[in-house]
């Protein structure tokens, strides 16, 4: 309704929705503040469904049989296929901001909006939706950040006050660029325990769920957003390595017969209309959960992700395949030099099967272990429940 809303609205009358809706939702939480502060609840959110390191901090929560009340708030419910014990509200539904505003613990993928509202007695953890990163974010790319997301940046790290680090790279990257000067629990990322401890039922859904025969061996090619400029049909010069030719590579390198899945970023998930469909290529830009995808495959083809630092934790291959590395750096700048990671890399389709043909295992092992010697990695499997103790340590 609300997307439909913005569909038939002029700009103007579009902002002033949203400006009445915000004051809306404030005045809820002043309402709701006379209920009193849920000492079992736990609000857990992620934009994008039921997925990210907020989805399996809540799996833990429900592994361990905890007797919490266990919400998950997410934009795109309908995309969420929760367990038993787990309640999934819409963002921004009274019965979210009701949930929100009595909650003893927030858990947070992303920053809560500038209209959310803390009070005294409630406990927000940070888990961030990056981990280690090539390219640089929030303070350390400030030029490119409105003065509004700034201020709302800052207010939401001097809410925080627990934040989720995988590294001593990822510690100070905190320090250094989200205005943040708490406590930080060097523990790990939970959305990755699935790369270091693969659970084979849960693949074999995945799997199932695709539609990929056993036998079948998955490639994943996940690009991240580049911005505006590289959109609609523009996206086909950047997004679209030559498909044929990278299975080809995989079975001649790896052996067997490949399928590459296609997920593109949500914010450019309208591109993946010109993604060229042929045989052995399925768009799963829409799939639920990105770290069931990465459990599942073999392969993992990117760019500028994030991936490619926690894919790699799987011991199996990355390879970095762009095409306009000195125009995104120029733009984003990156926190380590592009062709000295530790991933084979490739600017054109030739040079990517070449990279897969010649693909190197043990150099390649080695060259992996000494990047995440270098930045003090701290991932062993175990981070869910790492943050499920520390909760339960809040909880009291």
């Amino acid at each position: 309704m609300r997307e439909r809303i913005k569909e038939i609205m002029p700009g103007p009358l579009i902002r002033m929705y949203q400006r009445l809706r915000e004051i809306w939702i404030k005045l809820l939480f002043v309402v709701f503040w006379i209920c009193p502060v849920n000492r079992k609840r736990i609000v857990l959110c992620n934009v994008w469904g039921y997925g990210d390191n907020a989805r399996y901090v809540a799996d833990e929560l429900v592994r361990e049989g905890l007797s919490y009340d266990i919400v998950f708030v997410t934009n795109h419910p309908e995309q969420s296929a929760a367990p038993p014990g787990v309640r999934v509200l819409k963002t921004n539904s009274p019965a979210a901001v009701h949930a929100l505003a009595t909650a003893r613990v927030w858990v947070d993928n992303n920053r809560k909006e500038p209209y959310i509202l803390k009070r005294k007695g409630q406990y927000y953890i940070q888990t961030w939706h990056g981990g280690l990163s090539l390219k640089r974010i929030e303070g350390d790319c400030r030029d490119m950040l409105g003065e509004a997301y700034i201020r709302n940046a800052k207010r939401d790290s001097e809410m925080t006050d627990l934040y989720l680090s995988n590294s001593r790279f990822c510690t100070n990257m905190y320090r250094s660029a989200f205005w943040y000067r708490g406590e930080i629990l060097e523990c790990g990322s939970p959305r990755v325990d699935c790369l270091l401890r693969p659970n084979p039922d849960r693949i074999r859904d995945t799997r199932k769920r695709l539609g990929v025969p056993d036998g079948v061996r998955l490639a994943i090619y996940a690009p991240t957003y580049r911005g505006r400029g590289s959109t609609g049909k523009a996206a086909a010069k950047v997004y679209n390595p030559d498909p044929a030719g990278v299975r080809r590579a995989l079975s001649g390198r790896f052996g067997g017969m490949w399928v590459i899945l296609v997920r593109l970023h949500p914010l450019a998930a309208a591109d993946s209309r010109h993604i060229r469909v042929q045989d052995g290529v399925i768009d799963v830009t829409d799939y639920r959960d990105l770290y069931e995808l990465l459990e599942a495959g073999e392969v993992l083809i990117t760019d500028y992700s994030n991936t490619m630092f926690e894919f790699a934790l799987s011991g199996h291959p990355v390879f970095l395949y762009a095409n306009d590395v000195r125009d995104y750096q120029a733009e984003r700048g990156f926190y380590h030099d592009y062709y000295s990671l530790p991933f084979p890399h490739a600017s054109d389709s030739r040079e990517l099967n070449g990279a897969i043909l010649g693909f190197r295992e043990e150099e390649y092992a080695g060259q992996v272990q000494e990047f995440f010697r270098t930045i003090e990695l701290y991932e062993d499997g175990y981070a869910s429940e790492r943050v499920a103790e520390r909760i339960r340590t809040i909880m009291g």
